[in-house]
């Protein structure tokens, strides 16, 4: 059983693809398995990808390839990676995104340390306008709802791809998030209030490619809606899940469209 999992779903990324592969292979975690699910994609993508596979023999053999036989968006995507894994732990990747080389070998050393269910890394952005924006944990010290709170009132990042998860803990969510825009929230809050012990890791870093994530997300107006529709539904997943398991609830942060 490998020590951490990654997940990495894959569309329409040709020309970042390889960035992102040879940034796992060159970890300093040598038991690791990847997980990448071709959502059936149209370009190049997979092709390039085992072009870098065959660059990094000693990475061969721990590299999987889930293929879709039709496009399911990136939150089926990870969960068919999820489902595969054999990790002790999880991570996701975005395959337009790239991380420090360090990173998972220190994230599952705090993770063992620490015997936390979540570990959190920073997150650098990389602007646009060429800046790069650093975001972390406000409060390294809050509570575990305090956490949750810093993330319903976006204080702090909800992203899946700087948090390493118990896989135990995985299977202990109520509902998955069918929904692309916004399912990292609709998992990820949900399993902060399930896990024991969440601890934090500095330093090394995801890399999050902003000016590509904002690229794919030009769309049109109908396009919009349907992703707004989607949101809406993923923050009702958020809600039954509190509203089911919690004694008191949470003010309703001003960004929490009704559902």
């Amino acid at each position: 059983m490998p020590k951490v999992s990654v997940v990495i779903p894959v569309y329409g990324v040709e020309k970042y693809i390889e960035r992102c592969a040879r940034s796992l292979f060159e970890q300093t975690l040598d038991d690791i398995e990847y997980i990448f699910v071709n959502d059936c994609t149209k370009d190049r993508s997979i092709d390039i990808l085992n072009a870098v596979i065959n660059e990094y023999p000693a990475r061969k053999k721990q590299v999987r390839i889930v293929h879709h036989e039709e496009n399911k968006g990136s939150a089926l995507a990870r969960l068919s990676g999820w489902q595969t894994a054999n990790g002790n732990y999880i991570i996701s990747c975005d395959s337009d995104d790239w991380v420090d080389s360090g990173l998972y070998e220190k994230m599952y050393n705090v993770a063992v340390n620490k015997n936390a269910d979540i570990v959190v890394c920073d997150m650098l952005l990389f602007e646009e306008n060429g800046t790069n924006r650093l975001l972390g944990l406000r409060d390294e010290n809050a509570s575990k709802e305090g956490l949750i709170k810093d993330m319903m009132y976006m204080r702090t990042v909800w992203s899946l791809c700087n948090k390493m998860i118990r896989r135990e803990l995985l299977g202990q969510l109520d509902e998955i998030p069918q929904k692309y825009m916004g399912d990292d929230m609709a998992v990820v809050l949900p399993l902060f209030d399930i896990a024991n012990n969440v601890a934090y890791c500095c330093n090394d870093c995801y890399n999050y490619d902003v000016k590509m994530s904002t690229a794919s997300h030009q769309t049109t107006l109908d396009g919009m809606i349907r992703k707004y529709k989607d949101v809406v539904e993923n923050l009702a997943i958020v809600r039954r899940y509190y509203g089911k398991y919690k004694q008191y609830t949470y003010r309703r942060p001003l960004y929490f469209p009704s559902v």
